[in-house]
């Protein structure tokens, strides 16, 4: 008896650490093997008793990298009605992603709802609902197979679109009892945060610099395109190279000009000789993407781009052009050349390298400010 005791003490734990992933790092949820004993060591749990638990805690953890909670284990995710402090959920998170998906729905029917998430979470930001809240949110959500990540476009999972909120769930249930304390939850949160931010020592400073670029708007002053990049991120990764290069295309030369843009007025600011020329004194309709990148490569030591990185954008706006039929007719008035799958690939990858160079370029500069 004392041994199950144990177990399901153990259990408890190990489920709090693995939920709490979830609210620190809702996109990449879950804990490694190697970070749940470390946090075992932090409780005063033996790695025997982990391994003994863990049939208890997660459905599947043998030969995968990242352990995920099991949904059925968190009471306050299958029994909304049913309130534990601490409570880390904004419910007004969850009922945005539904209104969104419901209005999806009605436009287009429920076999094609599907949203945008970043697009949807930068709406919810416009109207203080905080990104995190939004990503936890979500998160939760797909791990209760309520909806589908499809590669930054959200869907909902066969026959759960006609479900109510959150909110109309806890209305239509009441409250069960008054409040209780969550003793595991408690306290694995700030240990299992701690243990989430130690991952990034050492790592690369952006693994996602399109959507990195997303905040850093605001910085620039630029916080109200937010949803403008996010959009065009979106359209971006949701183009097929093989079917549709030139919409790549262009979509990949819009993000380049679109961050070179909302970087001038800083690059001007530090009088390092970056868009210095006297061609971003006019109205920015009036800039040209070719005089972007040369601002991009100006100020020798302190320029975003150095010579080969400068090529590279190069060849990319010079691809663009082909959107310009006046341009074609004159430079290829034999017919232009066809557009194949791995040029669009490259410019995915160009816009990729630009931002992560404007956003290096920022980090660097942004004490001179």
């Amino acid at each position: 008896m004392q041994h199950f005791q144990r177990l399901q003490q153990v259990a408890g734990f190990l489920t709090a650490a693995l939920e709490c992933s979830v609210y620190v790092s809702p996109m990449k949820p879950g804990l490694t093997y190697d970070e749940l004993v470390e946090f075992g060591r932090l409780v005063g749990i033996q790695p025997g008793e982990i391994g003994d638990a863990m049939q208890q805690v997660s459905k599947t953890y043998f030969g995968v990298p990242m352990i995920l909670p099991d949904p059925t284990k968190i009471i306050g995710w299958v029994a909304p009605h049913i309130i534990e402090e601490p409570d880390f959920r904004n419910f007004t998170a969850f009922d945005f992603w539904h209104a969104a998906m419901s209005e999806s729905a009605k436009a287009n029917g429920a076999a094609l709802a599907r949203l945008d998430r970043e697009v949807v979470i930068e709406r919810a930001a416009a109207r203080g609902i905080p990104r995190h809240d939004m990503e936890v949110a979500l998160g939760i959500d797909i791990l209760c197979a309520n909806v589908i990540d499809k590669d930054g476009v959200i869907v909902p999972a066969r026959g759960k679109l006609a479900w109510p909120s959150i909110s109309e769930q806890r209305k239509g249930g009441g409250v069960f009892g008054a409040p209780r304390r969550n003793e595991n939850r408690a306290r694995a949160f700030p240990l299992v945060k701690d243990i989430i931010q130690r991952r990034t020592d050492g790592r690369p400073r952006y693994a996602e610099p399109l959507d990195a670029f997303t905040d850093g708007l605001d910085g620039l002053g630029y916080g109200h395109f937010k949803v403008w990049w996010a959009q065009m991120v979106s359209q971006l990764r949701q183009t097929d190279p093989e079917t549709t290069p030139v919409a790549v295309l262009v979509l990949a030369a819009a993000l380049v000009e679109g961050c070179l843009t909302f970087v001038v007025k800083h690059g001007r600011g530090l009088g390092v000789g970056v868009f210095g020329s006297k061609d971003f004194d006019e109205d920015p309709r009036r800039w040209k993407i070719e005089t972007l990148v040369n601002g991009a490569a100006a100020g020798q030591k302190d320029a975003i781009l150095d010579n080969r990185d400068k090529q590279r954008v190069e060849t990319l706006v010079a691809s663009r052009q082909r959107i310009h039929a006046g341009r074609m007719l004159s430079e290829f008035p034999g017919g232009v050349p066809d557009l194949r799958p791995e040029e669009a690939r490259e410019a995915k990858a160009i816009a990729d390298m630009l931002v992560r160079r404007v956003l290096d370029w920022l980090e660097l500069h942004s004490a001179a400010k």
